[in-house]
């Protein structure tokens, strides 16, 4: 008897439960591993979008995550990390200037998940990333980052700031393999 009552929030746990964030590249490369470093690497990331994108109410906020959500992870890396505003431009240093320019995307954050559900609807973010020279500006490399979420996940499913920071997670790994 006691087994049948424990079933039931059981089952409601495991419906909530959602998983990690994952990026779909273009050229349908293996994820970066955890452990990627790039100690004293110089990484400046410029960010821009779509009219769509950059006119949506909420670009200043999502602008906010990208930069704390990187500066968390290429902090963790030891690599130097700042954001560039404007148009993209070299600098003059060693290091790296990854261009994200936003095609489209989604904004739901964990809050607006918890209390409305799924009614919430799916996070998303698309994006063409630029790898540059940050001293020259020459292009190392252009790739195509896509990220989903289900609402169907429940509460826990990848929301915004999840999807940033594996997208942080995977252009570190294409900065530090260069």
């Amino acid at each position: 008897m006691y087994h049948k009552r424990s079933i039931g929030p059981l089952c409601l746990v495991l419906l909530m439960a959602g998983c990690a964030s994952t990026v779909q590249k273009q050229d349908g490369g293996a994820p970066v591993p955890v452990g990627t470093k790039a100690p004293g690497k110089h990484v400046v990331l410029n960010l821009t979008g779509s009219d769509v994108s950059t006119s949506a109410k909420d670009w200043t906020g999502f602008k906010g995550i990208w930069h704390d959500e990187c500066s968390e992870e290429f902090h963790a890396a030891e690599a130097q990390f700042s954001m560039q505003d404007g148009a993209p431009q070299p600098t003059g240093s060693e290091g790296a200037l990854v261009v994200v320019n936003v095609v489209d995307y989604r904004y739901v954050s964990i809050g607006a998940r918890v209390m409305l559900g799924i009614m919430t609807g799916n996070a998303f973010i698309n994006a063409q990333v630029g790898f540059q020279d940050l001293k020259t500006g020459e292009t190392w490399a252009t790739k195509t980052y896509d990220t989903k979420s289900s609402a169907w996940n429940g509460v826990f499913a990848a929301m915004t700031t999840k999807q940033v920071r594996a997208m942080c997670h995977e252009i570190l790994g294409e900065v530090s393999a260069h």
